[in-house]
C-alpha cells in the first residue's frame, strides 16, 4: 500500500494562485485519500475481509506548496501522482474540470500501471477520482480493480 501513501503525499503538493486556468494557490494544503474500491476476483475469504476493511479509511497528509509548484498547476500535479515514471495521456482541463489517463512504468506495490482520472479543481481545492486494474502475481487471479478519491484543499499560508 506504499503506492497509495505516495499518491496522497504527492497530491498534497496541490496549491493554487489561480492566474492561469489550472494554476493553484501556494500555501499549506491538506489532502485526504479514500479507497472506495479494491476488488480481488477469486480472493479467499480472509483476504476479501482484509480488503473490505481498507475501504473507506482515510489517509491524510499535509504539505506546503511553493509558488513555483503552484504555477505548474493541475496537469503537472496529475502527472506526478504515482511512484514510477508516470505521464498523462489524453489530458484535458478547462472550466474547473480535468480528465486523462495516467500511464506509469517502474511501479511497485498494488498500484495500477494505467488509471483513468477525472476531477474538478479551483485555485484552492482539487478533487480527483482514479480508477484502474492492478496486475500482481501475489494476487489471486493476478488482478485487482481499484478506485480511490483524493481531495486536497488549501488551508492557509505555509508555516516558516
Amino acid at each position: 500500500m506504499k503506492r497509495f501513501s505516495a499518491i496522497v503525499t504527492l497530491s498534497a503538493a496541490l496549491a493554487g494562485c489561480g492566474k492561469a486556468d489550472g494554476e493553484l494557490a501556494p500555501g499549506m494544503w491538506n489532502s485526504t485519500m479514500t479507497m472506495s474500491k479494491f476488488e480481488v476476483p477469486g480472493a479467499p475469504p480472509a483476504m476479501a475481509a482484509q480488503v473490505k476493511a481498507m475501504l473507506g479509511k482515510e489517509q491524510k497528509t499535509s504539505a506546503c506548496m511553493s509558488p513555483a509548484q503552484a504555477r505548474l498547476g493541475v496537469r503537472e500535479m496529475s502527472s506526478s501522482m504515482q511512484q514510477g515514471d508516470c505521464k498523462m495521456e489524453n489530458f484535458t482541463q478547462g472550466d474547473g474540470r480535468m480528465a486523462g489517463t495516467m500511464v506509469c512504468t517502474g511501479t511497485s506495490g498494488f498500484g495500477a500501471p494505467r488509471m483513468t482520472m477525472t476531477g474538478t479543481y479551483s485555485p484552492e481545492k482539487v478533487t480527483m477520482t482514479l480508477a484502474g486494474e492492478a496486475s500482481d502475481s501475489r494476487l489471486p487471479g493476478g488482478k485487482a480493480n481499484l478506485e480511490l478519491t483524493i481531495s486536497s484543499e488549501r488551508t492557509g499560508d505555509c508555516k516558516s
